[in-house]
């Protein structure tokens, strides 16, 4: 069985799909995403279908990001709409949907959105969209931390395990991030940059862009 971690979609479709193809998952895999399926890129609806497919055939678990609380909160509250829609990518999300904007949301996107997790926790690893505390139990940790707290310099966790995240942009030269007992694999598909896949177990790691390129590599050892 091997983990495979995923870093932040945010509505490419295209390196998404590829990705897909490349790992070539298993039923025996955990597939892990880490949030931010949509915004900036231009195909979220179709990024949320695919995922659910995925949910569907794999095991598989996906996180909650900082985007998708703004859009289901958008939704919600259109107090905080336009924000969204300027911001932070949502208008292209919007777009994704076709004319009607929110009344062209299926159901089943939306169930997919609250239905996911705060973080995932094995015997080695916690995942999290953002970051954690390093002084405070998995369990315990404030929403906020989890999904909108930048990476900085994180100390190692208290129940020494490896911490594997997303949401803070790795953008030179857009490759994982490894701190030895943090790890973050956002390597900005988004907005140039590349989507990337982590295999936990080896370090060794998968990448994809929207113009169709792929490449690999390995992990550096506590590399800054």
């Amino acid at each position: 069985m091997r983990t495979l971690a995923i870093s932040d979609i945010h509505g490419c479709l295209d390196p998404l799909r590829k990705m897909i193809e490349i790992i070539e998952p298993t039923p025996e895999d955990h597939l892990i995403f880490v949030g931010d399926y949509v915004d900036r890129g231009p195909d979220s609806k179709g990024v949320i279908d695919f995922l659910i497919g995925v949910k569907d055939r794999y095991n598989a678990t996906f996180l909650h990001g900082n985007h998708e609380e703004k859009f289901l909160l958008s939704h919600l509250d259109k107090t905080d709409l336009a924000h969204w829609l300027e911001a932070w990518g949502g208008g292209a999300t919007l777009e994704s949907y076709g004319p009607n904007g929110f009344e062209a949301v299926p159901d089943s996107h939306w169930d997919f959105v609250r239905n996911t997790q705060p973080f995932h926790e094995t015997d080695s690893h916690i995942f999290v969209h953002a970051n954690l505390e390093h002084d405070i139990p998995v369990s315990k940790q404030h929403p906020f931390t989890l999904i909108h707290k930048k990476f900085g310099t994180p100390l190692p966790h208290q129940s020494g395990k490896i911490m594997i995240c997303g949401h803070t942009a790795q953008k030179d030269p857009h490759l994982p991030l490894n701190l030895g007992h943090a790890i973050n694999i956002d390597t900005d598909v988004g907005r140039g940059g590349w989507l990337t896949c982590l295999h936990v177990e080896s370090g060794h790691y998968w990448q994809a862009n929207v113009d169709g390129e792929t490449r690999n590599g390995e992990l550096n050892s506590k590399t800054r």
